[in-house]
């Protein structure tokens, strides 16, 4: 069991289609490194969308976002052993 899923059986069941999507993507158990542009083409999910599902998911603590200067933010979920 994953921590992503940790959650009430009803929270789950108000999940929207692309949240579900993109929840199942950052559990890699290997971990993740995404742009919002990247992860949206992967996905094919419209980039403000996946924005605000990352957004959301940092505010709980799930992934975290790395600002730069010069490329868009990254969003990073590393398993910890």
């Amino acid at each position: 069991m994953n921590l992503l899923w940790i959650r009430p059986i009803s929270a789950e069941q108000d999940l929207t289609p692309d949240e579900r999507r993109v929840r199942e993507f950052l559990d890699s158990p290997s971990g993740i490194s995404e742009s919002v542009a990247s992860l949206s083409d992967k996905l094919g999910i419209q980039s403000s969308r996946c924005r605000s599902i990352l957004e959301r998911l940092v505010e709980q603590g799930i992934v975290r976002r790395r600002d730069f200067l010069d490329i868009q933010p990254m969003y990073f979920r590393f398993p910890t052993r």
